[in-house]
């Protein structure tokens, strides 16, 4: 067996289902010669997920469950605790701590929940960053949507072809910690109280503003208008869930994969109850982030750049 690989998630209790189709989809295309440690970052999940989770570990796929300290929890207390969207938990922070949180790995994936995988992970992480600080592919909501390429190029100052999606990334752990990455964005953090509308993916864009490796689509298959391909990870944004919607894009590598999941039968529940009036929320809640990125865009750029600056920090 080889050194395992690092594989870390951040969920909880509602999103346990779904991390579970995750596991099971990497475990169908592990190799038996190689190893594997996925590790879920925590504040709170219950004590019976995280054993029928734990219990899906193999002989080579082992599930390790780590509570965030409340040391970094305090970090994120105070104002800037607030969120701009309800469905958002300070899990999407976690990311941005690994590589100070666990120094004996240089080199990690962090993968979102809402994803399968169709392919063995080992090529993706043997992928060399040389001195970028991540891997990680264009984001296509924004590219395609006008109303969020004027945010990133106007509020966020950023070309959007540039502009990446933070639920798959390779992290060049031994890079961010040299650079004192996890201490540059918790200072930016507490400092400045900055307006974004995807705060993770906002952040993590601003920090590895050109130290990005762009990866080949495949490995982060977003729902798209344009070319589809045949993702080597399907993941499923925004409003293209497909435990909501069973003819969401790519939803057919889920529900390939899911009868062979502990939580089978919840999602099929939930699947079940996801109503007429519910998708009519989604329709909402999409024209609503529409409006509100056209809005933002026309504010005052963010100006994080200058504020990097201002700290030092570059």
């Amino acid at each position: 067996m080889t050194k395992a690989i690092p594989i870390f998630f951040s969920i909880n209790d509602a999103y346990a289902p779904f991390l579970s189709v995750t596991i099971t989809s990497i475990k169908a295309h592990s190799n038996p010669r190689q190893n594997y440690e996925l590790i879920v970052l925590y504040e709170v999940l219950s004590v019976e997920n995280r054993e029928r989770l734990g219990n899906m570990a193999t002989g080579n796929v082992a599930i390790r469950f780590v509570q965030l300290s409340p040391d970094l929890l305090a970090r994120l207390a105070g104002e800037h605790r607030k969120l701009p969207w309800a469905n958002f938990t300070l899990s999407i922070y976690y990311r941005l701590f690994i590589a100070a949180m666990f120094p004996q790995y240089d080199q990690a994936i962090y993968l979102d929940a809402d994803v399968v995988v169709a392919t063995d992970l080992a090529a993706l992480f043997c992928m060399d960053l040389g001195d970028h600080l991540v891997g990680a592919v264009r984001e296509t909501f924004a590219i395609e949507h006008p109303q969020s390429l004027r945010y990133v190029e106007h509020h966020l100052q950023l070309p959007i072809a540039q502009y990446f999606n933070s639920g798959v990334l390779l992290l060049n752990l031994r890079q961010m910690r040299a650079e004192g990455f996890s201490e540059n964005f918790s200072r930016l953090l507490a400092t400045y109280h900055l307006d974004f509308i995807a705060p993770d993916q906002d952040y993590l864009n601003e920090l590895c503003r050109d130290r990005v490796l762009y990866l080949d689509p495949a490995w982060n298959t977003m729902p798209t208008r344009g070319k589809r391909v045949v993702p080597k990870v399907a993941h499923y944004t925004l409003f293209s869930k497909p435990w909501h919607y069973p003819a969401a894009q790519n939803a057919q590598y889920f529900w390939d994969i899911a009868p062979q999941s502990p939580y089978y039968a919840e999602i099929l529940a939930i699947q079940r109850v996801f109503t007429a009036a519910d998708r009519a929320k989604d329709r909402t809640a999409e024209h609503n982030l529409l409006r509100t990125l056209a809005i933002y865009a026309e504010k005052q750029p963010a100006n994080v750049w200058q504020i990097k600056k201002e700290l030092e920090l570059i």
